[in-house]
């Protein structure tokens, strides 16, 4: 059945009245906050009316590259992945590339939630055309499908579910919460300030509210001393926890008038109803790890393009399954045994 649904052409798009669901599901923490203030009322029955898709796209184990052995291995886990797509909006599926990447580990079996983000400088084995790239030009060269088959075929992973969405749609949900609570760093505040108009400048360090145009210069700072890319991910991290945290003190009442007045701005391949029993789910998981991906790796410069090389590949997939998934003696598939020799022979970088 998947096969025969995964020939269809792109993932369907479901309005941002979903998008609050989306950043609580990325963040994992105390989405029933939202999902209880929803279910039950007359006002969820109507927006689920008007939400709920006609048609669901489920893509193909095939097309998605999940490997028969690893995806019985990790039979007990869930993985859905959350990309921040670097466009204003998603009107075309390809030529964007996904600046966040966030994969979202759910124990069947515990109730327990991790979660990693993959730094988008990687340097992974995008498909057979376009070769080793950057892991965030997956999403550009091909869409949701392409990235999702990327990640599982780069790191032996069964993701079939992911969410996409702009950071238009985060500037707005920020907007729509009224700011989020951010503690800005003097070297944040003036690479803002560069971009920001007179009336939206950072006077000064340290935390404040902010809005939805500040929020996403922020998440999306590259030119600043703390820790460059690496703290670009945190920031990311910071501006969902942020935005979870302004959810939680507000009434359904007034966190259903937002999802009301909110516009499409996020794709999926999940239902109306899949994504909220997810969240109704996730509410009673532990969220017990938050980490960047890989764990050692390198710049590298070729062809005057900067790349972050994992090093190895094999070696931060192995530490991967052994700490997300509990397999201490892991053995990667051939095509990440493959990819990671092709890895080290161009950059030179090895253990």
């Amino acid at each position: 059945m998947r096969s025969e649904q995964g020939k269809q052409k792109k993932p369907i798009k479901m309005s941002t009245a979903l998008l609050i669901l989306a950043v609580i599901a990325a963040a994992v923490v105390l989405a029933v906050v939202i999902v209880i203030g929803m279910s039950g009322s007359e006002e969820n029955k109507n927006a689920e009316k008007q939400t709920q898709p006609t048609q669901q796209v489920i893509y193909g184990d095939e097309e998605l590259g999940i490997d028969a052995t690893v995806d019985e291995q990790l039979q007990n886990y869930r993985n859905v992945v959350l990309f921040g797509i670097d466009a204003e909006d998603l009107e075309s599926e390809t030529g964007h590339r996904s600046d966040a990447i966030i994969v979202l580990s759910m124990n069947k079996e515990t109730d327990e939630v991790k979660m990693f983000s993959v730094y988008r400088d990687t340097y992974l084995k995008i498909d057979d055309e376009h070769g080793l790239d950057k892991i965030n030009h997956a999403y550009a060269y091909g869409g949701m499908e392409q990235s999702i088959k990327a990640l599982n075929q780069n790191l032996d992973l069964n993701i079939r579910e992911g969410m996409a969405l702009t950071w238009k749609a985060v500037a707005d949900l920020v907007d729509s919460l009224d700011g989020i609570e951010v503690d800005i760093q003097e070297s944040e505040r003036t690479y803002m300030n560069g971009s920001l108009s007179a009336e939206n400048q950072i006077k000064s360090a340290g935390k404040q509210t902010i809005n939805g145009d500040q929020a996403v210069l922020y998440a999306r700072i590259r030119k600043d001393s703390a820790r460059g890319d690496y703290r670009r991910n945190e920031r990311m991290k910071i501006i969902l926890s942020a935005a979870l945290n302004k959810a939680k003190t507000l009434p359904a009442g007034e966190l259903m008038d937002i999802m009301d007045d909110t516009l499409e701005e996020v794709t999926t391949n999940m239902s109306y109803n899949r994504m909220t029993d997810t969240l109704m789910d996730i509410a009673s998981y532990d969220l017990t790890n938050s980490v960047g991906w890989p764990y050692k790796t390198s710049g590298w410069t070729h062809n005057s393009i900067w790349y972050g090389v994992p090093i190895t590949l094999e070696s931060n997939v192995k530490k991967l399954h052994k700490r997300f998934f509990g397999q201490d003696n892991y053995d990667p598939t051939d095509f990440v045994k493959k990819v990671s020799g092709q890895i080290e022979a161009e950059s030179g970088y090895s253990n």
